[in-house]
């Protein structure tokens, strides 16, 4: 009888740690990559483009989800999120339903460039792809996030 403690024991010992993906935590928009005549950098007012915040969390089998903060031109929107990785590419699928400017389930393809997540573009209207950034879940939100202007 004094041996099923220490096989539970050994049990708990030998599990494998819960592991997390490397899109867990949250995350927040640094840089809009838009295409336009001439290559500029600018520093807007998160009140006056689409400002957005991503938490997401991995799920056995590489499942995501999570919540996303936006803010268009202002107005705040929470939408769930929903993904998973994309076949065997190193990239991903994140998909929300939006209310602004009018009501569309997006899906944009995420992967992960160094310590920063890359988003493809529907998630912010005329951009070519989103550049977001690890923070703490409670850091303050940003009075300006830098529009990267290329020529295409």
């Amino acid at each position: 009888m004094l041996r099923l403690p220490f096989v539970l024991l050994a049990l708990l010992l030998s599990a494998p740690a819960r592991q997390t993906g490397p899109l867990q935590g949250t995350w927040e928009l640094t840089r809009i990559f838009r295409p336009g005549p001439a290559p500029a950098t600018r520093a807007v007012p998160i009140d006056s483009t689409v400002y957005l915040r991503i938490t997401l969390e991995t799920h056995p089998g590489d499942w995501i989800s999570g919540r996303l903060y936006r803010r268009y031109h202002g107005e705040p929107e929470r939408s769930k999120v929903e993904g998973g990785p994309l076949g065997r590419t190193g990239r991903y699928i994140i998909g929300v339903e939006l209310d602004k400017p009018a009501s569309a389930k997006a899906r944009t393809a995420a992967w992960l460039v160094g310590d920063t997540l890359r988003f493809g573009t529907s998630l912010v209207p005329d951009a070519d792809s989103l550049e977001l950034r690890r923070i703490g879940a409670d850091a303050p939100y940003p009075a300006t996030v830098t529009e990267v202007v290329t020529v295409q």
